[in-house]
C-alpha cells in the first residue's frame, strides 16, 4: 500500500477507501482483511459480489453509491476537514497499531498534534466541583509539560480536561458524530477553540449524529490514540471504566485519581487504584511513566480557586429566566450534582451556576432544611 501523505490521494482513490469503509457489514478488522488479501480498495470492492455468494452471509455487502461518497469529499473540504486513511504516514502511529484500527478518521484541526504525546482524561459526565477543578488543573499542568490531553468532549470531566489543556498547549477531542455536529449543543464555543487550537477527530461522516451505537466506538478511538488514561470520578460500569480497560488492553498505564468511598461517582476509580492503577494528584504523578521528566524545570498550573468556570450544567439552552425562577427543584438538583462528602466552598457554587446568588442560596438554605447538605462555619458545604 502507498505510505505517503492521505492529503495527496487523489479524489478517485480516496473514494474507493471511503466506499469500502463505509460499506454496511465492512467493519476495521474485515476491511483491513481485504485490503491484506485483494491489496487495494477497488479490487475489494469488485469483489464483495462474489465474497458474498461464496460465504452465503446474510449481510449485503452494498456500498454507497459513488455520487454520494463524492459528495461527502466534497463537503469535507469545504468544510476545512481532512481525512486520514489507515496504511498512511499521517495516520496516529499509535492507533495504526490496533487490529481494529478505524480505516478512515475524519478530523478538523492540525493532523500533525494526532503524532505528539497525549494523555487521556476521562470520567464522570455528572462531576463534582471537586471533579471538575481537578481534571482542569490536571489537564492544563500537562499540557504545559508538552503532553495533550485527549478526552471525548463531553459533559463534566471531559470538558474540564479539554478547556484545561487549551489554557496552555493542545487537546484532541475524538466525537461519535460528524466533525461538524456539536454535540451537545452547549459545546458550541468549546469545538470551535479546539478546532482552532488542538484537532477534533471522527471515524463518522460529515452531517452524521451522534447515536448511542457510536460512543463505544469513540471510547476506542481515545483509548487507541492515547499514550496513557487518567480517570477522574467514574462510576462501576460507566463508559469512562471502559475506556480505561480498553487502553489497558492496549497495554497503556492507567492512572486514577481517588474520591470518596462515599461518593457513588468514585467506586469504579477507585477500584481501579485497587486493580493496581497509579494514584494520581497532579502531573507529576503521571509523567515518569510517560518517560517525558525533563531536567527543565515547568511551573504548575495552578487555577484559581474561586475563577468564573462555564462548565455546562443547564438541562436546557432554551429555558426561559422565569421557568429557572420558578423551579427551585431544578436548582437544587444541580447543586447537588456538584456536591460531594468533599467540602465545596459557597462562593464557587455561585459562580459556577447559572442562577443568581439569591436563588442559588434560597436553594442551599431548603437543601439544609431537609438535610441534603451540611453547611459549615468557614462557608464550605457537603453532602451527609
Amino acid at each position: 500500500m502507498n505510505n505517503n501523505s492521505s492529503n495527496t490521494i487523489p479524489i478517485p482513490k480516496l473514494a474507493s477507501y471511503l466506499r469500502l469503509a463505509r460499506t454496511d457489514g465492512i467493519g476495521a478488522v474485515r476491511f483491513h482483511q481485504l485490503l491484506k488479501r485483494y491489496h487495494t480498495p477497488e479490487a475489494a470492492l469488485e469483489a464483495l459480489p462474489s465474497i458474498q455468494r461464496n460465504k452465503k452471509t446474510a449481510t449485503n455487502f452494498s456500498p454507497p453509491p459513488l455520487s454520494l461518497i463524492i459528495e461527502e469529499i466534497e463537503k469535507t473540504y469545504a468544510y476545512g476537514g481532512q481525512f486520514i486513511l489507515h496504511g498512511f504516514d499521517d495516520y496516529p502511529e499509535l492507533l495504526a497499531q490496533l487490529d481494529d484500527a478505524p480505516p478512515i478518521l475524519t478530523i478538523l484541526g492540525s493532523a500533525k498534534l494526532l503524532h505528539r504525546q497525549n494523555v487521556a482524561i476521562v470520567g464522570a459526565r455528572n462531576a463534582s466541583m471537586h471533579g471538575l477543578k481537578i481534571s482542569e488543573s490536571l489537564a492544563a499542568d500537562l499540557a504545559a509539560h508538552s503532553i495533550g490531553v485527549t478526552s471525548g468532549l463531553a459533559r463534566g470531566i471531559d470538558q474540564a480536561a479539554h478547556k484545561g489543556a487549551l489554557y496552555t498547549g493542545f487537546t484532541i477531542a475524538a466525537i461519535a458524530c460528524g466533525i461538524d455536529i456539536v454535540y451537545p449543543s452547549e459545546h458550541q464555543k468549546l469545538q470551535k477553540e479546539i478546532a482552532e487550537k488542538g484537532v477534533i477527530v471522527s471515524e463518522y461522516p460529515l452531517g452524521a449524529s451522534p447515536q448511542a451505537t457510536h460512543f463505544p466506538r469513540r471510547n476506542r478511538l481515545i483509548a487507541g490514540l492515547c499514550h496513557g488514561c487518567v480517570v477522574i470520578e467514574a462510576a462501576l460500569n460507566s463508559g469512562s471504566l471502559i475506556t480505561s480497560k480498553l487502553a489497558l488492553s492496549y497495554n497503556k498505564p492507567i492512572f486514577a485519581v481517588p474520591g470518596s468511598p462515599l461518593d457513588p461517582r468514585c467506586k469504579g476509580s477507585n477500584n481501579l487504584l485497587r486493580m493496581g492503577a497509579t494514584l494520581t494528584e497532579n502531573a507529576l504523578d503521571i509523567l515518569p511513566e510517560l518517560s517525558v521528566l525533563t531536567a527543565k524545570k515547568k511551573t504548575a498550573f495552578k487555577p484559581d480557586l474561586f475563577a468564573e468556570l462555564d462548565y455546562a450544567v443547564k438541562t436546557t439552552n432554551t429555558q426561559t429566566e422565569a421557568e429557572t425562577q420558578t423551579n427551585p427543584t431544578m436548582i437544587e438538583s444541580e447543586i447537588l450534582a456538584l456536591l460531594s462528602t468533599t467540602p465545596t466552598p459557597i462562593d464557587l457554587i455561585i459562580r459556577h451556576l447559572s442562577y443568581s446568588a439569591t436563588e442559588t442560596l434560597g436553594a442551599l438554605t431548603l437543601l439544609e432544611i431537609s438535610n441534603q447538605i451540611i453547611f459549615q462555619h468557614n462557608g464550605y458545604i457537603l453532602t451527609p
